[in-house]
Parts: structure tokens; C-alpha cells; sequence
């Protein structure tokens, strides 16, 4: 990501995140500020004189709100009008706009003030689990069904380019403390092992409940996983006699895989200067401090986990921005067809980037 601002690229890093939070507070306090001013709109009845039959247009055809900017802002403006504690969390930026959203039609007289200071620095996901510990649903029926095919494209449209298709996200909603509901779309040979997992799991789960026999699907993906990683659930060996001489290999040793997997607690393990520790849990990594392609060591103290970002950050700062770019660009590249697979020769720590051809040392980090 490039800026043309050379204002903002004078800045040093501290300034700049000064300067991001500065202009943050003051956006949240230029939102709260906006609700106060369509709440006097509408109590004055101003977007009925300007031939708008609702807020609701009038923000998206006088403001040029989008429709979804329109519904949450009106929602939490009526919220505050009657809770006006409900603006000033939004001053503050205590809680963002959708979170406020969600949590407006659950907000009484005797509730509003403890649920705003629970809901207070939570994300959009925490905040949908408080609104089901407020408002819990029933369990949704289980349902298995054909979707249609998609409507066929025009033949004055077939010869141009197709416009890509918005991705339909998979749902995973809290629909009480305990319970949610999971929606997503599948292939005709899912529910084919479906169909043949309820049969062979007749005796454990007699109904064939569907969200019985995933959670023991997802059990034993769990099991597998952890074990082929981090040597979770693997039977120690004995230690090799030459284990304190120089490592042949990037391959972390079993034994070194379970200590840190267990110390690092499954999650990345890098801490910023004012001590907060990154909350990442996928998309680990093992990373050897001190650089495997010095010490070819793998000596359980001195490896941890870290998610990629931060590996990647690691090794930025290692060996600097524009090798790891070359490295970057060489690993795109044996990746494409026809380019061929051949070891990448360059000194990275292991997870930074694959040493070995794509492909090699599957589920290895």
C-alpha cells in the first residue's frame, strides 16, 4: 500500500498513530454529532417538506447515505432519543455505530445502562452474543435442500466479461448463550459422506442429528490436525543421541512442536511495547528467534508461534523489506502452472515462507 500524501509520509510512527486516533475521536464525535442533527430533522418533520415520505430516503436520496449507513444511523438515533447514553458511548467510542445498532431494540429503562457499559469495547461478534443472552431464539430446524440453478445469463450478455459474483458468506449466529445457528452452502458429495456418516453413526446419534455429527466430525479434524502440527496426542520418541548438534533439518522436531504449542497456548506469541499480546489463533506459524539459518537450532526456548502476519513482520525486519518481497514474488511464481517446482535457496526462518516447492511438507509450518 503506497500514500501520495507527503504530509502523513513525513510522519514518524508514532506520530502517525497519534495522528490515526486524533482523527478517529474526532470522526466519532462528528457521528455523534450527525445523529443529533437527523433526530432534529425528523422531530421537525424537515424531510417531509423536501418531498421524502421517510428518514429513511431522505438520508439516501438528500444525504447520500448508503442504505445500510441510513437504517443503522436512524436506528441509533431513535435509540438515543430515548436513552441518550446511547450517543455519548457513540461520542466517546466506547462502542461503534453497529454494535449500538444491535443492541437498540433491547435497551429498556431498567437494562440500558448495564448492557451499554457490557457492550462497551466489544466487537460486532461479542455484541451479537450479548444481544442473544438478551433476546435468546429458539434452536432453527435442521434443513438439507436443493438451491435452484442460477438464472441463465442473457445471450446479448454471454460475449462480454462476467462480473464477479458477491461471495455468499457462510452464517454463524449466537441464537442464545448456549446455542447458534449455522448456515452454509455445500456440494452434492458433502451430502452424499452426510448421508453416509448419519448411517454409520445410526447406533451414537439415533436421530442422525446433523449438528451432532459434525461436532464429532470437527472433533476428530481437530485431533488430526493438532497432531500432524504441533505432535499433539503423538507418542513421545526418545530424543536422539546427536540432538544437540546442528539441526539437518527446518522440519521442527515433534517433541519442540507439542512444548510450544502448549506454552504459547495455541495462539501467536508476539506482545507490543505496551504489553498487549496479539489475539490471533489461525494461521500459526512456528518462528525460531534467533534465525534457524544461524543457529540451526531447534531448542525449545528459543522458538514460538506467531500468526503470519507477525512472521512475516519478523521477518521484514530481519532481512529486509525488498528481499522478502523477491522472496514474495519467486514463491507466486513457482506456485503458477508451468513454472516449474524447485526449492527456494534463500536463508528464510521456517513459516516466513516455504523453503521447499509448493506442495512439500503439506500442513507443516
Amino acid at each position: 500500500m503506497t500514500n501520495s500524501n507527503p504530509a502523513i509520509v513525513s510522519l514518524g510512527n508514532e506520530e502517525l498513530l497519534a495522528s490515526t486516533r486524533e482523527i478517529l475521536r474526532r470522526g466519532c464525535v462528528v457521528e455523534a454529532d450527525l445523529l443529533f442533527h437527523l433526530a432534529e430533522i425528523e422531530a421537525r418533520s424537515l424531510h417531509l417538506k423536501m418531498a421524502c415520505s421517510s428518514m429513511f430516503t431522505f438520508c439516501v436520496t438528500e444525504l447520500g447515505f448508503s442504505e445500510d449507513q441510513a437504517y443503522s444511523r436512524i436506528a441509533v438515533a431513535h435509540a438515543g432519543k430515548r436513552f441518550p447514553a446511547v450517543i455519548e458511548l457513540l461520542r466517546s467510542g466506547k462502542v461503534h455505530l453497529t454494535g449500538l445498532r444491535l443492541l437498540g431494540p433491547h435497551l429498556t429503562e431498567q437494562n440500558h445502562r448495564e448492557v451499554l457499559a457490557q457492550a462497551s469495547g466489544k466487537s460486532k461478534r461479542q455484541i451479537e452474543e450479548l444481544v442473544a443472552k438478551l433476546a435468546p431464539q429458539p434452536p432453527v430446524p435442521t434443513v438439507i435442500r436443493k438451491l435452484p440453478r442460477p438464472a441463465q445469463m442473457p445471450l446479448d450478455q454471454a460475449a462480454s466479461p462476467a462480473l464477479p459474483r458477491r461471495a455468499e458468506r457462510p452464517t454463524v449466529a449466537p441464537l442464545s448463550v448456549d446455542t447458534f445457528k449455522v448456515q452454509f452452502t455445500a456440494s452434492r458429495a458433502f451430502r452424499d459422506k452426510l448421508q453416509q456418516a448419519q448411517r454409520l453413526l445410526r447406533h451414537r446419534v439415533p436421530s442422525g442429528d446433523v449438528g451432532q455429527i459434525l461436532e464429532k466430525a470437527v472433533d476428530l479434524l481437530i485431533e488430526k490436525v493438532t497432531k500432524e502440527r504441533f505432535g499433539v496426542g503423538r507418542k513421545p520418541r526418545k530424543e536422539s543421541v546427536s540432538g544437540d548438534g546442528p539441526a539437518k533439518s527446518r522440519h521442527v522436531p515433534a517433541s519442540t512442536a507439542r512444548h510450544v504449542y502448549s506454552h504459547d497456548e495455541a495462539r501467536c506469541a508476539f506482545v507490543d511495547d505496551r504489553g498487549k499480546r496479539c489475539e490471533e489463533t489461525g494461521m500459526l506459524e512456528f518462528d525460531h528467534i534467533d534465525g534457524f539459518a544461524e543457529t540451526r537450532s531447534h531448542d525449545k526456548g528459543r522458538v514460538r508461534l506467531l500468526c503470519w502476519a507477525h512472521n512475516q513482520y519478523f521477518a521484514e525486519l530481519r532481512y529486509g523489506r525488498e528481499f522478502m518481497d523477491r522472496a514474495r514474488a519467486l514463491k507466486t511464481s513457482a506456485r503458477r502452472p508451468g513454472t516449474g517446482r524447485g526449492a527456494l535457496t534463500i536463508p528464510m526462518d521456517q513459516g516466513a515462507l516455504p523453503l521447499l516447492d509448493p506442495g512439500a511438507r503439506a500442513g507443516s509450518t
